[in-house]
This record gives structure tokens, C-alpha cells and sequence, in this order.
């Protein structure tokens, strides 16, 4: 009975491998698609071929030797659906606003010289920006395509990319050996601060809290701190700008410590430290005093364990080693002089330049706001 269910079972699954493959729209009307078209047919091409196998080697067990093949189907159904999930889509329902994306980003990936695929954009999101790595499909919100103040977050997500690629893709060599580094400063750091406070006499819970710390900077923290200085170091101050604006819009607790992402207060930080490496000390300034003056920040302190959570000392060493990772791994890095001199096509100057119009004159924003995407759209699209 169970072979017979498990085989109608994977022979459903196929069936459906085959029909998302038919979704997939040939020709494409974008071609900066075609690197996700390809992935999701390979992807659904690979688990169809292994259901097929499945289903033969079905044919000669046992009703009480099942288990490695239910297994088998349990992995293939789980890869179709995040196929099904996070790649056909962007695929599927192809709009102006999508071929727009992809083409921004395909630009992007130019100028900062990214080495490699550059991910796929798709605007479905109902959760801000966030990148899928098995489709490596950066989700935004719906609207995205009419605005530029949160355009900044797509350089994060592309620095997720980077983080995730950095052990398998030889040109990433020297940003794998910043992190590797930056994780031996982090375990140093706390250490240290373990002996010397078990030594103390103090509350009787502070190592426990400085293990977890230690623990949440090497499995959460230090790939977050990377893709926000990854987009401050490629972009400059329109990241730290958007972080601010996204920050004022959602922040409830900016010295959070129960969750994987950094606080929003430690950000704000890295990134001020951040643009002081390069050069931006006006804009680091301004954007310090700003952040003060949030209802969230002014007046309110943090839980006295938050000072062992992010010491200014390790943030500007991992940041300096971050820095060096990506420069000698033939990243283009903004500074003042830089920026200045991009060319008027440049979306990095036309980033900067939108948060500079916004400060100057919140009024006219707007208005400038639509010409410069007319303008922008116009160059993308045909």
C-alpha cells in the first residue's frame, strides 16, 4: 500500500518539476534574466531526473524498505518548491518594473566590479528586502521601482551574496581571508574579556553573557556588520542614509539584543565608522547627530550587559579588515574624490545624490525624485 501511494506520490511531484519548467517564459523579454532561468531549469531538471531514479528503485524494495527513498523525495520536493517559491516568480510574472530592477542591478554589478552573477531582482516582497541564496533573487517591496531612498539596500543583499560565495569563488580569496581573520580579532577579543571578568568579582552571569555574545558575533553579527560596510564601502553615504530612513520607520528597540541581526544602534555605528575610513567625515558627523536625535535613541540608555555586546575597538578592527578584504579583492571603493568625479550615469552618484537633494530640500524631493527615475528608466528600458 505505501508503495504504491509513495509511488503516485513522486510521480505527482514530477508532473509538477515539468510544469514550473514551462512557466519558465522562452524567449526572455530581459536578458539580465537569463543566469535565473538557466538555474531554475537546471535545478528542476536535477530533482525530476533523481525522482525518475527514485521511482525505478521503488520498483524493486519492500513495503519495510522505504526509508532512504521517502527521504530522497522529501530533499527533491523541498528544492522544487524553493524553485516554485523564490525563482519561477521572478520569472513568470515579468513586468517593466522587474526588466527596470534587474537592469539597475546588472549596472550596479558593473560598477563596483562585482566578480560574479549578479543576483536576479523580483517585486514581491512583503518583508523590505531580503536575498534568497539557493535562487540568489533579491526580493523588494512592490514600489520599489518608483523610488530611490531604499534602492541602497540592494548593495547589503548583494554583500550577502559576496559573504556566502567568499570560500568557493577563487576572486573572493582575500575577503575569505578578512573574515577568517576578522573571526580570530572576535574570539581574541572575547577571551580576553573572559578571563579578566571571571577573575573579577561581579555578577555571576556576566561570562555566560559575554560566551553568548561571542557566540552571536561569529554566527549572526559579523555577516551582517559585512554586507552593511560591504554597502557603505561600494556606495557610501546613501547606504547609511537608507539605514537611518528604514531604522525610523521600524526600529522599536535600537539596542535589541535577542535577535540575530545586530542592533540597530551597533549599525548606526559600524557605518559612521565605516564612512570615517573613507574619507565621508561630514556625512559621518551629520549622520551621528541625526541618529541621536531619534525618539528611539535620545534619552535612553541601554541594559548595562550592552557594552560587552559592541566594543568600538573590535568594530573598527573588523572593519578595517573588511575594508582590506575588499580592496584587494579588486572592489571599487567610494571616497569623497571618487564620488565626486563619477559620471552623471553613474547609480552610485545618482544614489548620493538623491539622499543630498532630501536633506536639502525634503519639499522639491519628490519632484526631482520622479525626473531622475523618468530619466533613469528611459536609459534602462527600451
Amino acid at each position: 500500500m505505501m508503495k504504491e501511494y509513495l509511488k503516485a506520490t513522486i510521480t505527482e511531484q514530477i508532473n509538477r518539476g515539468l510544469y514550473l519548467k514551462k512557466l519558465i517564459p522562452h524567449p526572455l523579454k530581459y536578458p539580465e534574466l537569463e543566469t535565473l532561468a538557466e538555474r531554475c531549469s537546471k535545478i528542476i531538471d536535477e530533482n525530476v531526473a533523481y525522482l525518475k531514479y527514485l521511482l525505478q528503485e521503488l520498483e524493486n524494495r519492500s513495503e519495510d524498505d522505504l526509508r532512504d527513498i521517502y527521504r530522497g523525495f522529501r530533499i527533491c520536493t523541498r528544492q522544487i518548491e524553493l524553485v516554485e517559491s523564490y525563482g519561477i516568480p521572478a520569472l513568470y510574472y515579468v513586468t517593466p518594473e522587474i526588466g527596470y530592477l534587474n537592469k539597475l542591478i546588472f549596472k550596479i554589478h558593473q560598477e563596483i566590479n562585482l566578480p560574479l552573477t549578479p543576483p536576479s531582482v523580483a517585486c514581491i516582497s512583503t518583508n523590505y528586502y531580503y536575498l534568497h541564496s539557493f535562487t540568489n533573487v533579491i526580493f523588494v517591496p512592490l514600489g520599489e521601482s518608483n523610488f530611490l531612498l531604499h534602492i541602497p539596500d540592494v548593495f547589503h543583499e548583494i554583500g550577502h551574496e559576496v559573504f556566502h560565495n567568499k570560500e568557493n569563488e577563487l576572486r573572493l580569496r582575500k575577503i575569505n581571508e578578512s573574515c577568517r581573520e576578522a573571526i580570530h580579532t572576535i574570539t581574541k577579543h572575547y577571551t580576553k574579556l573572559l578571563v579578566r571578568k571571571t577573575r573579577e568579582t561581579g555578577p555571576p552571569g556576566i561570562p555566560k553573557i559575554i560566551k553568548y555574545f561571542h557566540s552571536q558575533w561569529k554566527d549572526c553579527w559579523m555577516e551582517e556588520f559585512f554586507c552593511d560596510l560591504f554597502a557603505c564601502y561600494t556606495l557610501g553615504p546613501a547606504y547609511a542614509w537608507s539605514h537611518l530612513h528604514l531604522a525610523t520607520k521600524k526600529t522599536e528597540d535600537a539596542y535589541s539584543l535577542s535577535q540575530k541581526h545586530p542592533s540597530d544602534d551597533s549599525r548606526m555605528k559600524m557605518l559612521v565608522i565605516g564612512l570615517r575610513k573613507l574619507g565621508f567625515e561630514n556625512e559621518a558627523a551629520s549622520l551621528i547627530s541625526k541618529w541621536d536625535k531619534l525618539p528611539f535613541i535620545a534619552n535612553i540608555e541601554p541594559i548595562v550587559e550592552y557594552q560587552y555586546a559592541y566594543p568600538i575597538d573590535l568594530m573598527e578592527k573588523v572593519s578595517s579588515l573588511f575594508l582590506e578584504g575588499l580592496r584587494e579583492s579588486g572592489f571599487s571603493v567610494v571616497s569623497p574624490e571618487k564620488l565626486e568625479n563619477l559620471n552623471q550615469n553613474s547609480i552610485i552618484k545618482l544614489l548620493n545624490e538623491a539622499w543630498k537633494v532630501f536633506w536639502k530640500d525634503p519639499v522639491i524631493f519628490r519632484e526631482w525624485e520622479e525626473k531622475a527615475i523618468e530619466k533613469l528608466k528611459s536609459l534602462m528600458l527600451p
